[in-house]
């Protein structure tokens, strides 16, 4: 493994990038240049972040960085050709095509927004590498989820209603960013996607449920208890008063107090 030479780098991706319109002789260079780069001394299970399900070449962050910096803006100014360039990427059966294509498609303008959607969709399902499906939900939705928020809402809110537990666990962890967006105050439509997981949900999905909670507790502690508080007092809300127990700390302490004698109650 060489040391990297930001020059020679930088170099190596430009002319890399010369074959952006030309999808099979951008994956063979780039093969060729992970080659070059690939670090085969770390072996699976050594300390650090879990080894990919997937062949990697192991290659470190500033060359797909300086790789990005190249061909992101070829692919805003021609985003078809973008694409696929992303489509031939995920081909490959390698760790890092995977990763630069998942940046690259949240990277080019999503016009019409189904492009990006679509790719997504094909791409998440439960065998992806953990690592993948986080880049994935993370940033290929970026764009989709800052300029057209109601088409993102609606993905998440299928993935959610899908009855299907890999999809809900999606959707729940593709609500997130969308809370912690400081523009965002739509919160009612997502409480109505979450009701039925807070009333009775499976207990996979449990952890991933709370962290959406506590999200929204910091977001608007108010409106979080209302809705818990609300959600309490249905027939089939089994679940309901232990997820408001986990997250009592989330909350101010008079809203705390009022949570805490209500579901004291409720259990007596």
């Amino acid at each position: 493994m060489p040391a990297i030479q930001p020059a020679r780098l930088r170099k190596q991706a430009h002319l890399l990038a010369e074959h952006f319109d030309n999808p099979e002789a951008f994956v063979r260079s780039l093969h060729y240049l992970f080659e070059y780069y690939a670090d085969r001394t770390r072996r699976p299970g050594q300390a650090g972040s879990p080894p990919p399900l997937i062949k990697s070449y192991n290659i470190r962050p500033p060359i797909l960085k300086q790789l990005l910096i190249e061909i992101v803006p070829l692919s805003v100014e021609h985003p078809i050709k973008g694409l696929a360039l992303c489509d031939r990427l995920w081909e490959e059966p390698y760790f890092e095509f995977h990763l630069l294509a998942i940046n690259l498609l949240g990277e080019i303008p999503p016009n019409p927004p189904e492009d990006i959607i679509s790719r997504v969709q094909s791409k998440m399902n439960a065998d992806l590498d953990p690592s993948l499906l986080d880049h994935l939900l993370q940033f290929s939705l970026d764009k989709i989820r800052s300029k057209y928020p109601k088409n993102y809402t609606e993905l998440v809110s299928a993935w959610i209603k899908s009855g299907d537990k890999f999809h809900i666990q999606m959707g729940l962890r593709a609500l997130l960013p969308l809370i912690q967006d400081p523009c965002f105050e739509n919160l009612p439509i997502l409480f109505n996607m979450i009701q039925p997981l807070v009333r009775s949900s499976f207990p996979a999905l449990k952890p991933d449920l709370l962290d959406v909670l506590t999200a929204l507790a910091n977001k608007s502690p108010s409106e979080t208890a209302y809705f818990l508080q609300h959600n309490l007092a249905a027939p089939n809300a089994y679940d309901t008063a232990w997820i408001i127990r986990q997250l009592l700390n989330e909350f101010p302490p008079e809203i705390e107090s009022n949570l805490r004698k209500i579901t004291r109650k409720q259990r007596g």
